[in-house]
C-alpha cells in the first residue's frame, strides 16, 4: 500500500476556492441574466437593515461583470441623508479606502475594470460594509475574488476598535453547502438578498 499522501501535497483551500470560484462565477452569471433587475428588490430591505445597523456612514461597490447591484441601495440612503461611500482599490496586499460618494457624482477609472471615487475625494471610515460576493453558506462565510481586499479591511478596522458591520450582498441562489475557509478570511454580519436579510448571529 503507498504511503499516505504528505500534507502538504493534499488539498489546500485555495485549491478548493479556485474551482468553487469557477463554478460560483457561472452561476451567478445565470443568476443574473434570469434576474437583471434583482438589486431594485434589495430596497425592500433597507428598512430591516436600518432598524438593526442605525444610520451611519454606509460603503458600497460599483458592480462589475455580473455582480449583483447595491446602487439602487445606494440611492435609497442618500435620499435618506444618510452618508455613503465607495471603495478605492489599493495595490495587492492592502485594505480598501473608503470615499464618499452618492449617485452623481464622479468616478475616475480603477485597476481589475473598475470605476472608484477621485482620490481628493473626501476620505470616510464607514460603519456598513456592503460587499460583492461569488458565494456564501448558512454560516455567512464570504467567497470572494481572491484579493483579500474585504477581509483586510474588515480587519483592520475592528483591529483599530471601529465598530463595522459587513454585509455580503448576493442573489439567495449563490448560498452553496460550505465555502471553504483559511486562517484569514472573515464572515460577513450578515447576506443581503433580494428575498431577505440573514443575520450571522440569527444562525449561530
Amino acid at each position: 500500500m503507498p504511503p499516505s499522501e504528505p500534507a502538504s501535497q493534499q488539498p489546500e483551500p485555495a485549491i478548493e476556492k479556485a474551482k468553487l470560484r469557477k463554478q460560483a462565477a457561472r452561476n451567478r452569471s445565470l443568476l443574473m441574466t434570469e434576474h437583471p433587475s434583482a438589486g431594485d428588490d434589495l430596497t425592500g430591505h433597507l428598512d430591516v437593515v436600518l432598524g438593526r445597523c442605525g444610520r451611519g456612514v454606509y460603503a458600497a461597490y460599483l458592480p462589475i461583470r455580473s455582480e449583483l447591484s447595491p446602487l439602487p441601495l445606494v440611492a435609497a440612503l442618500a435620499d435618506r441623508s444618510i452618508v455613503t461611500a465607495m471603495p478605492v482599490t489599493p495595490p495587492p496586499g492592502n485594505p480598501l479606502t473608503f470615499y464618499r460618494w452618492a449617485p452623481g457624482m464622479r468616478l475616475d477609472d480603477g485597476p481589475y475594470g473598475t470605476k472608484q471615487p477621485p482620490f481628493n475625494s473626501e476620505r470616510i471610515i464607514p460603519d456598513v460594509i456592503l460587499a460583492p460576493m461569488l458565494a456564501f453558506d448558512a454560516d455567512c462565510w464570504r467567497l470572494g475574488y481572491g484579493g483579500g481586499f474585504y477581509d483586510r479591511s474588515i480587519a483592520e478596522l475592528r483591529e483599530s476598535g471601529h465598530e463595522v458591520v459587513a454585509i455580503g450582498i448576493a442573489f439567495g441562489g449563490q448560498q452553496v453547502d460550505k465555502v471553504p475557509t483559511g486562517s484569514y478570511d472573515m464572515p460577513v454580519d450578515a447576506v443581503w438578498t433580494p428575498d431577505g436579510v440573514v443575520w450571522r448571529d440569527a444562525t449561530a
